[in-house]
């Protein structure tokens, strides 16, 4: 009788295993790497460009729905503290934002479920749409998204497409934002 009770036993272990085992292999992974590139062309000069990308504080002005505030934590590592989100749903998170060796502006995420993800926007003067020479920026945006628990989760379900659409609504605004100043 013992060892009829010790096997169910064992057997119901194994399917408890074998369960646990199948069900954790459809969960997405607590963490995802998404590389998104994107072209723009815009009617408004790199030097205006860069500034008005450059400039964190005035984010919340730029993407008021987006961007509660952005704060310089440092001046000499370029640290900002930003609290960010879309559709209510707000996080803090802090990154260096400056320009590397090469003159591309870069933005790493260095705290937060975002941690290691970077967006590298390198600016090339053209020309401007009404022919003026160096009067258009070209803008080659690379983001490489890191992300770990909750985020990574929601980002595996979230087209790339989508993600690239979000860049460029983002980098529009910036564009506005210097022709409206």
């Amino acid at each position: 009788m013992m060892e009829k009770h010790n096997l169910s036993h064992r057997i119901t272990i194994v399917s408890i295993i074998l369960l646990a085992i199948t069900v954790f292999s459809f969960i997405p992974s607590s963490y995802a790497d998404k590389v998104i590139t994107l072209q723009k062309v815009s009617d408004v000069t790199e030097s205006s460009l860069l500034n008005t990308i450059t400039n964190v504080t005035e984010y919340p002005q730029i993407f008021p729905d987006n961007v509660k505030y952005a704060r310089i934590l440092d001046n000499n590592t370029k640290l900002v503290d930003i609290n960010a989100g879309i559709n209510g749903l707000y996080f803090d998170t802090q990154a260096i934002c400056k320009t590397d060796a090469n003159g591309d502006y870069v933005v790493e995420v260095v705290s937060g479920d975002l941690k290691g993800t970077t967006m590298t926007t390198k600016l090339e003067k053209t020309w401007g749409f009404h022919g003026e020479k160096d009067g258009g920026t070209i803008a080659n945006i690379v983001v490489d998204v890191k992300t770990s628990g909750l985020l990574a989760w929601m980002i595996n379900v979230v087209p790339d497409n989508t993600v690239s659409d979000a860049v460029g609504y983002g980098f529009d605004k910036f564009i506005e934002h210097v022709k409206s100043t």
